[in-house]
């Protein structure tokens, strides 16, 4: 099954690191692989899961479409998921998340609330909200006697290469 990864970038001041974490509620737009009706805003919870029918799995969401079942999840790949740093690599765009695709693509990111921001005077900032504008965010830290910001997020949905699944052959 393809592996389709949110990857981001942004421009990071006073920030270690950004990330959405582990039991994240992911609001996106997805459509049928073969094209089809658009879903607006369906919001994916890695914590629920659903049988696919005719098959011993489960996965996150599931589409019907028709007489077909499409399905969803949010899986773990070791090594290649990581949080946005600032020494991200190459041209910036670091893979955030990973979804397991079975006839579905996810189109558009709406991101939300609950991201994770630690500044590089170690200060975490817990439930930071983008919901509002998700290219700006800016606090400070106490710490550092500085402010932080993330400005400039753009994201994109990619297939993710060399992905292995953990737990999966």
């Amino acid at each position: 099954m393809p592996i389709i990864a949110l990857y981001v970038k942004a421009d990071l001041e006073n920030i270690a690191s950004f990330k959405p974490p582990d039991d994240h509620l992911w609001c996106i737009d997805i459509q049928n692989s073969a094209g089809g009706e658009l879903r607006e805003k369906v919001m994916l919870d890695p914590t629920e899961e659903m049988d696919l029918k005719g098959s011993k799995g489960t996965a996150n969401l599931v589409m019907k479409d028709g007489n077909r079942e499409h399905s969803m999840s949010v899986v773990e790949v070791k090594g290649l998921v990581k949080p946005l740093t600032p020494d991200a690599s190459g041209d910036g765009w670091v893979p955030i998340v990973a979804f397991e695709c079975r006839g579905i693509e996810p189109l558009k990111w709406h991101p939300t609330d609950g991201y994770e921001i630690i500044s590089t005077g170690g200060t975490a900032f817990d439930d930071v909200d983008l919901a509002e504008d998700p290219t700006m965010w800016a606090d400070y830290c106490a710490k550092l006697s500085e402010p932080v910001s993330m400005s400039n997020l753009e994201w994109k949905f990619d297939l993710l290469k060399g992905a292995k699944v953990v737990g999966k052959s």
